[in-house]
């Protein structure tokens, strides 16, 4: 993918208490985060970030913590937000976990269209990888992101944390289920307009996926196999927020919403299918 741009645009950063005219992507990734303590001040934030920035659509990723990349077995500065396909650990031969991750995607590809006879899923692979990386079935070029701030948040929260991380990333704006950027050399999967209302994971999460474009299919396709930066949605990260004394924010009327309603498993119609998969597959 293309970075965010080599223009200033404007972010928060960890240096100014206000938003600013800087650089965007891989330099905000290398930061600690503008720190917020405040879920009034996060609102009032994210706003700013929507007003100043107009041209692009904002998309919301939540973390209990801020992973490192890895670059020849050593962590770098660089928050690690890589398609899970593509993450590795220190001391593993990188081409070969590529390649196995590449031929057990094909498999799951395979049975999932034997398991679930949605038009979407049968025509586009694009579709097929979105669903098999939101259900967790196995590693995909796809990164999980939001449309929904509400539920960043609370996957930045999970497991009654009282920190975390909120990034936001910003692509071209989307009108259509599935939106192609020649300018970024993104993807961007709005999984809400093509799963049917009986797929609740999806409505309930308000989710989408990015990856790239064209679309990586093959380890060759990575970009350098060893560090593979390219590959890494940081490129694309508007501002990182270190979120602090989150159990406080309830008085200012934050509820993180919760873990039956993000993963409403007993009663979603397509999470039955996808985890036969994934045994299948052995994930």
């Amino acid at each position: 993918m293309n970075p965010i741009g080599m223009d200033p645009i404007m972010v928060f950063d960890n240096n100014d208490e206000g938003i600013v005219r800087t650089r965007a992507g891989l330099p905000l990734a290398t930061s600690v985060g503008h720190p917020i303590t405040s879920y009034r001040s996060l609102l009032q934030k994210v706003a700013a970030l929507h007003y100043h920035n107009p041209r692009f659509k904002l998309l919301f990723r939540g973390q209990s913590k801020d992973y490192k990349s890895i670059v020849k077995d050593r962590e770098t500065s660089h928050s690690n937000l890589f398609p899970s396909l593509l993450r590795g650990n220190v001391g593993e031969d990188k081409k070969a976990l590529l390649d196995r991750r590449f031929q057990q995607l094909r498999r799951a590809e395979d049975m999932l269209v034997k398991r679930i006879h949605e038009r979407e899923i049968m025509v586009h692979q694009l579709v097929r990888w979105a669903v098999l990386q939101h259900y967790h079935v196995c590693p995909t070029p796809l990164l999980d992101v939001t449309h929904s701030l509400q539920s960043a948040l609370s996957f930045a929260s999970s497991n009654n944390s009282n920190s975390g991380y909120l990034y936001v990333l910003a692509v071209p704006q989307t009108t259509v289920p599935i939106s192609i950027s020649l300018e970024s050399l993104t993807q961007v999967v709005d999984l809400q307009q093509l799963c049917p209302p009986d797929a609740l994971r999806p409505h309930f999460q308000s989710a989408a996926l990015i990856g790239d474009y064209p679309i990586v299919t093959s380890t060759e396709m990575t970009h350098g196999r060893a560090a593979m930066i390219g590959n890494n949605f940081s490129c694309r990260l508007l501002s990182k927020f270190s979120l602090s004394s989150i159990k406080a924010w309830g008085a200012e009327g934050f509820r993180p919403i919760a873990s039956s309603v993000l993963f409403p498993d007993d009663a979603d119609s397509w999470y039955k299918p996808t985890q036969e998969i994934r045994m299948a597959i052995g994930t």
